[in-house]
């Protein structure tokens, strides 16, 4: 009679699959609703379907695992919920960067198209991260699995929309976003990477309306002067103090600007007076708040300058920027360029530099929902 060899290695790539075949068969990780036993749940964070999993997703596997595994050893129905996510305009980019090395682009396949090549790849890599979380040995409740864009999952999602702005929670407003051109949707700050980049200081002057003198600002984006609808001072610095509430010019555009005293002035940086586009700067939005300013939007979604640009309109930022920095010097405007290093944000997708733009968008007031959260971990109802 042979005798069956014992490996003298763990032979892992026959081991395990065998074993996760018959915790399966058996349904050793099936909740079960009907149960007496005490429930324990989670529900896995969903891998985005943009490619597979990595090593991270491993080490996030492997400890609610063992946690899992614990709870059913203690007596509890456990159920592990598991899923994927459709991650958005992250699956966009990664299909449409396959079709760029195929040589074309989305708008060349057609709406339909695109979105059958999106869903195909979505599939496919759905199928990739299941099978990966099975070799892992995961111990979910298959039966279970669920994807974002299940129907069951978006109809609850527009319910709870409609609960949250029938109870004033959601609503809409113009607010300044960080805006992708290349993606066209608005960013989370998480979603924009500030890249340190080596550019300009361009020192302008801005000639008072009701005198000979001027007041020289400097600013990092000249083309966005076009929306400029005032200058800001720190109502402590000595040098402008006497300007405050007068007005300015506009160069080129001629439109009168106000000077406002406002402490988020940097009394430091460049001459100590500012340039604000309430339009198309997150601080200047804040002051344009503060003062009551007007907001002229310069800069579209695609990256280009509107018709309140003028002669400008219609080209893309940097374009702009040359044209309007040749002309000031040729006006006597430009005092002068210096080097000047300072942090550009960058979409965390597609790399384009992020816009600041007012947009009509969807908000939720989190007051009301947080501190009823933070109660249920300060009297201990939730523990860690």
């Amino acid at each position: 009679m042979s005798k069956a060899q014992l490996s003298k290695t763990f032979e892992h790539d026959k081991v395990d699959p065998k074993w996760y075949a018959y915790w399966e068969s058996v349904n050793a990780f099936r909740a079960n609703p009907e149960t007496t036993r005490p429930p324990f749940s989670m529900v896995l964070p969903p891998p985005n379907v943009t490619g597979w999993l990595h090593i991270g997703h491993a080490l996030n596997q492997t400890l609610p695992d063992i946690i899992a595994r614990w709870q059913r050893m203690r007596g509890f129905d456990v159920l592990w919920l598991p899923g994927t996510d459709h991650a958005g305009i992250a699956t966009q980019n990664v299909v449409e960067k396959q079709l760029a090395a195929e040589g074309t682009t989305r708008d060349a396949l057609g709406r339909e198209a695109f979105e059958a090549r999106v869903r195909a790849w979505a599939e496919q890599s759905k199928g990739t991260i299941v099978g990966q979380m099975q070799r892992l040995g995961s111990s979910v409740d298959w039966s279970r699995e669920r994807f974002t864009l299940d129907e069951s999952l978006s109809r609850a999602v527009r319910r709870v929309f409609v609960s949250l702005y029938k109870e004033g929670l959601i609503y809409r407003g113009n607010y300044i976003v960080n805006w992708c051109p290349r993606c066209s949707t608005a960013l989370s700050d998480l979603e924009v990477v500030h890249k340190e980049t080596d550019g300009k200081l361009y020192h302008v002057q801005y000639a008072l309306v009701d005198d000979e003198g001027a007041l020289t600002i400097a600013t990092t984006r000249p083309e966005t002067m076009l929306g400029d609808t005032a200058i800001a001072v720190h109502p402590e610095d000595s040098r402008y103090r006497s300007l405050v509430g007068r007005r300015v010019f506009l160069p080129i555009i001629g439109r009168e600007l106000p000077i406002v005293a406002d402490e988020f002035v940097d009394q430091a940086f460049g001459t100590g007076a500012v340039k604000v586009t309430p339009a198309h700067d997150h601080n200047d939005f804040a002051i344009g708040q503060r003062h009551n300013l007007q907001q002229i939007s310069v800069i579209d979604e695609a990256g280009h300058l509107t018709k309140e640009a003028g002669l400008y309109a219609g080209q893309d930022c940097l374009t702009a920027r040359r044209a309007l920095v040749e002309r000031l010097e040729q006006e006597g405007f430009l005092v002068k360029v210096e080097d000047h290093r300072h942090a550009i944000g960058h979409c965390q997708r597609c790399d384009t530099i992020v816009e600041p733009l007012v947009s009509n968008q969807w908000f939720v007031s989190i007051k009301t929902l947080a501190e009823p959260a933070i109660d249920a971990v300060k009297d201990g109802r939730i523990t860690f």
